[in-house]
């Protein structure tokens, strides 16, 4: 195993026309130290003399990354940061508003899987708002990275300790001077690192901060300081990093901390912010989503046996492939395909379901469900899907959770227990089953991922297309035009939570298994930065990244007219 460590800390506090950040350089500057100091490789690129673009931070990675395989990667980010989509952190750079691109972290995150590294922990002192505005909703994510040497790892453990949680905001504090001012997060992160906290020491391992041990002070102290400013900062913390191999301070060398000046009283303090602000946001409130979603009509049965109900924009029309039809099942909003209808649908299919407004929402049509979509100006701002014959209040956790998610609520820190939740009933809605596949997603769990794969094919279900993407699944087409992938076996391993120790399929072996992607694109918007991972794969038609760029701001999958007509050419879908 390599014993390589390396540390990349990055400082970003002029990304006009948001306010300037000194704190974001300081913090950069101490977090280098620190992990000079330890021992690590370090980097600081920050914007003190030149600006941080995407073009600079790429050459960075790359530059750091050429060397031997790591054992441990530390990425330290302060500056502005919007969230979006399901744990999509985007890092805002100097030219982020010239250019309307971001560093999209997740991606950037599952390529350094690429790059035979067996640890990384991203420290990120930025908001988490929600997108102020049409501009800054439609960033393009940029993973910064290509291709690595090596083949994906499905092993990689990562650790993240972030500033704030979903949907809201970071803060600076001013000091004395703008070399004084401090990223409150920063601040007490920092500080912790060097060993000058004793209540940040591991009660199990006395002598050292650990990953755990670090994540549960920097959500008890974090608050409190917050506080005493009356604010509200609460940490996103998910240490994942092996028990007994998570350690940041203890094993190293003896090294003098240097001494953190006190923290400024709170007084008539101007509080730096370090994000956009969530004003004028072009959305659906999480409220009015939610009640929309409830309150749909919807049917309760297809003689098909699948089909689409649309509320908030009629449809003009179904694109699909050949032998499958589509048709009005006796209103403009409700929709039924069969092969031919009424016979039922025999396997997924895609469909394009075109809106008034022009928009096309892209979907697949899954035997036995019924999918519900609610629409914006943007497109498909929900989707929900139900058998044919299942009660209302089935669709509930699955309402409830794209709700979290307009409103910035999912909560990272604990995507473990959460992605617990959302599979226990992934087989009733397959959207369930792709929310908690991004939330293992975002730790790097691809083994959950893959025991879920295999939980669809136990049901002789499909395996949603997100699935079989975030696992990293070999994939062929069969003489139908179905992709068939190979879920590789998975061994048992302990839970690694209370959650989990009720729930044996979170944790057990499955075998190797070979099923039916239910689809030929992601559900969600998220899930298309993830398509040019891996160029040689079958479950990415050659063309189909290319059409990124297009998606519109809606949550689930959904172009302009034109993309709309492109993709339908991909997959030669008529109407």
């Amino acid at each position: 195993m390599s014993a390589r460590r390396a540390a990349l800390a990055i400082g970003v506090s002029d990304a006009p026309p948001l306010p300037y950040l000194g704190g974001a350089v300081n913090g950069a500057r101490e977090f280098h130290a620190w992990a000079r100091g330890f021992g690590y490789e370090s980097r600081l690129v920050t914007d003190e003399d030149e600006p941080v673009t995407a073009a600079r931070l790429r050459g960075e990675f790359e530059a750091l990354l050429s060397g031997d395989a790591f054992h441990r990667l530390i990425i330290y980010f302060a500056g502005h940061g919007v969230i979006r989509e399901l744990d999509q952190g985007l890092w805002l750079l100097s030219d982020w508003n010239a250019e309307l691109r971001a560093v999209a972290v997740e991606v950037l995150r599952r390529r350094l899987a690429l790059y035979r590294i067996n640890q990384v922990a991203i420290f990120a002192d930025a908001c988490r708002s929600l997108p102020a505005d049409v501009d800054t909703a439609d960033l393009t994510p940029d993973g910064l990275l290509g291709r690595g040497p090596g083949p994906r790892s499905a092993t990689m453990s990562v650790d993240k300790f972030i500033a704030a949680q979903d949907g809201t905001e970071a803060f600076m504090i001013p000091g004395g001077d703008p070399d004084e001012d401090r990223c409150l997060f920063s601040g007490v992160a920092i500080s912790a690192l060097w060993g000058t906290q004793k209540e940040a020491f591991s009660k199990i391992v006395p002598g050292m901060v650990t990953s755990r041990s670090l994540g549960a002070y920097l959500q008890a102290e974090v608050p409190r300081l917050a506080e005493t400013y009356r604010l509200k900062l609460v940490p996103s913390v998910s240490p994942t990093f092996p028990d007994l191999d998570d350690v940041y301070y203890g094993d190293g060398p003896v090294v003098q901390a240097p001494v953190f000046p006190p923290w400024p009283p709170a007084g008539a303090l101007r509080i730096g912010r370090a994000a956009p602000q969530d004003e004028g946001r072009e959305t659906v409130a999480d409220d009015a989503l939610e009640h929309r979603m409830r309150a749909q009509d919807r049917p309760d049965h297809f003689e098909t046996g699948s089909g689409f109900a649309v509320d908030g924009d009629h449809v003009t029309g179904v694109w699909t492939a050949a032998g499958v039809h589509a048709e009005a099942a006796g209103r403009p909003d409700w929709w039924r395909l069969g092969q031919p209808a009424p016979a039922p649908l025999a396997h997924p299919v895609p469909a394009l379901l075109h809106l008034a407004g022009g928009l096309f929402v892209a979907v697949t049509a899954l035997p036995g469900f019924i999918g519900s979509v609610v629409a914006t100006g943007t497109g498909a701002a929900a989707l929900i899907y139900r058998d044919v014959y299942a009660p209302p209040d089935e669709a509930r956790p699955t309402e409830a959770a794209i709700s979290a998610l307009e409103r910035g609520g999912l909560r990272a820190d604990n995507a473990l227990d959460l992605a617990a939740e959302l599979r226990i009933g992934k087989h009733l809605d397959p959207v369930r089953g792709v929310l908690g596949a991004y939330l293992y997603d975002s730790v790097a769990d691809v083994e959950s991922i893959r025991r879920m794969a295999y939980g669809y094919i136990r049901h002789d279900q499909p395996i949603p297309y997100d699935i079989a993407l975030l696992a990293d699944l070999e994939a062929a087409p069969d003489d139908h035009g179905l992709l068939l992938v190979t879920v590789p076996a998975v061994a048992a391993r302990s839970p690694r939570t209370d959650k989990e120790s009720n729930l044996p399929w979170t944790f057990s072996a499955t075998p190797e298994a070979v099923g039916v992607v239910g689809g030929h694109w992601p559900m969600v918007r998220q899930g298309w930065a993830y398509l040019d991972d891996d160029p040689g794969s079958a479950l990415v038609r050659p063309g189909l990244a290319e059409l990124a760029p297009e998606l519109t701001a809606a949550r689930f999958s959904t172009f302009p007219h034109a993309a709309g007509l492109r993709l339908a050419k991909l997959f030669a879908l008529t109407p």
